[in-house]
């Protein structure tokens, strides 16, 4: 008993002595960056766990306050720790980011000890009263003896002595800009001492100011890809020039270009065409490592250029990268192609070479039964030595196609494919332009197989259904599994088939005659052929399917 009184009474002097041993201290986090994540606990490391990062026994609680507490274990004097989300990579650091020293507290005098955490490793600091601002790249043409320095909201974008950059001691060029009271963002450019000669893409053109929240990062990192008074090689502005206008175009009309750069308005007077010294109409717009896209309107679409025939054009394209110039013709306007006279005109633009001398051809179509042959509609030589033919203009659509006087010598496709009819409506045209690539009866090669490819399918085909050639050389099978079409990577499909000399009659279908395409309208189609002679690939669109035949 009297051992056990001793051993107390000693245990008690120590704790006297050392005082701090026999305390339980209290770590309490008042403050957290705003952008810590919420379902991530907030571990407290030192000495007293051998710096173990995440040990589960560490993790500090939230009180009812919202304030994070920990009681360390007893026993210790000097006690180093730190704070960490779980591992090192998120351990805390300083206001702007930087590293800072362990934390510490003696034991022997504190109950209770209150930290902030300022910022962590792995997230960009959010109250930094700082911000430096590292230039990585600068033009080979910069020069040497040029300062480089900031113009932004902060000195009214005039740089002065405390906007020049410095360069650290490995070469890199850097400025720290510190935050005025009640200013939330920076908003700059760079310059070399002057906004003349500021910062610009790589073809020289002025770029948008730069704009930087303070409190999110410590640091950015700029690239300059050029200067706007020193421009590398090749202009820094791509100029259309329009060649050629239809003569009928009003001279008192203002030509726009509408494009990618401007949301396609059609009347947009910062992209209006302007006259030059040799009185040509043209727009000079900044290189950029774009493709432009776009068309010339007269101010609205309803003026917008057309093609020869007064049907849409696909839309311009330039590479502004790599062009200096681009001249433009422009055939024909929406607005102003058909003179309303009484009749139309049908001009062959090509033939094949193949086409005999002194041929007689012809135009078949509903205005004539489909007759093949008829001299009235036969195609003459004008003054120009164009094929044309004259008819009279009716109501509804116009549909025709080409012959050397019968249905053996029909015009095909470039593929050895028929000609679906051409359909035009009556009142659209005063010209017709037509191309005719082949003759049905002059095969121009020789050809074992034939691939045929389908570019485009409904959008409506389900995911997950075969496509099946139906062909006449099967018996019309709707559903052969020798002739399912294969998928190419780029999701096109394709099948080859032997011709064996003969003219190929096909259909494409789902697998069944219910499944069966259609034409755009939702109707049936001929039978499509190939015919031999012609092409060892061939191209076709597929527009609807029967049993999926819902416009919309």
């Amino acid at each position: 008993m009297k051992n056990r009184s001793t051993y107390i009474i000693l245990m008690l002097a120590i704790c006297v002595v050392l005082m701090s041993s026999c305390k339980r201290v209290v770590i309490k986090i008042d403050s957290i960056p705003e952008n810590t994540p919420a379902d991530q606990p907030i571990y407290v490391t030192g000495n007293f766990n051998n710096w173990d990062p995440g040990e589960e026994m560490y993790i500090l609680r939230m009180g009812t306050d919202s304030n994070y507490y920990f009681k360390l274990p007893p026993g210790y004097g000097t006690v180093e720790y730190k704070f960490t989300r779980g591992d090192w990579t998120t351990v805390e650091k300083g206001l702007c980011g930087e590293e800072i020293d362990n934390r510490q507290l003696s034991v022997a005098t504190n109950d209770t000890i209150t930290n902030s955490i300022q910022s962590w490793n792995d997230l960009d600091p959010v109250n930094c009263p700082q911000l430096t601002i590292k230039i990585e790249n600068m033009p080979k043409n910069t020069p040497v003896s040029d300062v480089i320095a900031i113009a932004s909201n902060f000195n009214s974008w005039d740089p002065d002595d405390l906007s020049v950059f410095k360069k650290s001691s490995s070469g890199d060029m850097y400025l720290t800009v510190n935050r005025p009271p009640g200013i939330n963002r920076l908003e700059y450019k760079l310059t070399r001492g002057k906004l003349s000669a500021s910062e610009s893409d790589e073809f020289g053109n002025a770029i948008p100011n730069r704009i930087v929240e303070f409190g999110k990062k410590d640091t950015v990192k700029v690239n300059i890809e050029g200067w706007t008074d020193l421009p590398k090689g090749s202009s820094n502005l791509v100029t259309l020039i329009i060649k050629n206008l239809p003569e009928n175009t009003p001279h008192y009309d203002d030509l726009f270009m509408a494009s990618n750069l401007n949301s396609w308005v059609t009347d947009d007077r910062n992209y209006q065409f302007q006259r030059n010294s040799k009185d040509q109409l043209f727009i000079s717009v900044p290189r950029k490592k774009i493709i432009l896209e776009y068309k010339v309107t007269r101010g609205d679409w309803n003026t917008q250029e057309v093609d020869k025939n007064g049907y849409h054009i696909s839309n311009r394209e330039v590479d502004l990268e790599n062009i200096d110039s681009v001249y433009i013709d422009i055939i024909r306007w929406e607005d102003m192609g058909r003179s309303g006279g009484d009749d139309i005109t049908v001009i062959l633009d090509s033939l094949p070479v193949s086409t005999p001398d002194g041929t007689k051809i012809y135009i078949s179509g509903n205005f004539n039964g489909w007759n093949p042959g008829r001299l009235r509609h036969r195609f003459r030589k004008n003054a120009n030595g164009e094929y044309a033919v004259n008819l009279p203009r009716d109501d509804g659509d116009i549909e025709f196609r080409i012959t050397r006087g019968s249905w053996e010598t029909a015009q095909l496709d470039s593929y050895g494919s028929d000609i679906f009819p051409y359909t035009y409506n009556y009142y659209d045209i005063d010209t017709l332009f037509v191309n005719v690539e082949n003759w049905k009866d002059m095969p121009t090669k020789e050809v074992a197989d034939v691939t045929l490819v389908i570019d485009m399918l409904p959008e409506n085909t389900p995911t997950g259904d075969n496509i099946f050639l139906a062909p006449e050389f099967n018996g019309w099978n709707p559903g052969d599994e020798n002739w399912i079409f294969d998928k190419l990577p780029d999701g096109r499909l394709i099948i080859t088939f032997p011709t064996n000399g003969n003219t190929v009659k096909y259909k494409i279908t789902r697998g069944g005659w219910d499944t069966v395409e259609l034409n755009e309208e939702g109707n049936d189609i001929p039978n499509r052929a190939i015919y031999y002679g012609f092409a060892d690939t061939v191209h076709i669109n597929v527009l609807r399917w029967r049993d999926l035949n819902h416009h919309h």
